[in-house]
């Protein structure tokens, strides 16, 4: 089982979009743990919780 996962936002994908990306994965046990942007493209490291 994956302990982390990170998670992209395309330059093209929305933010709204992205959000609910990461908002599925947090009802699905994931916690985002940090953020990180570069450009236009922006990072999420998850973390699964046990």
């Amino acid at each position: 089982m994956e302990k982390y996962k990170i998670i992209k936002k395309g330059v093209f994908q929305s933010v709204s979009s992205f959000e609910e990306k990461v908002n599925t994965l947090s009802a699905d046990g994931w916690k985002a743990i940090s953020l990180t942007s570069d450009n236009s493209h922006m990072y999420v490291l998850m973390e699964r919780e046990r």
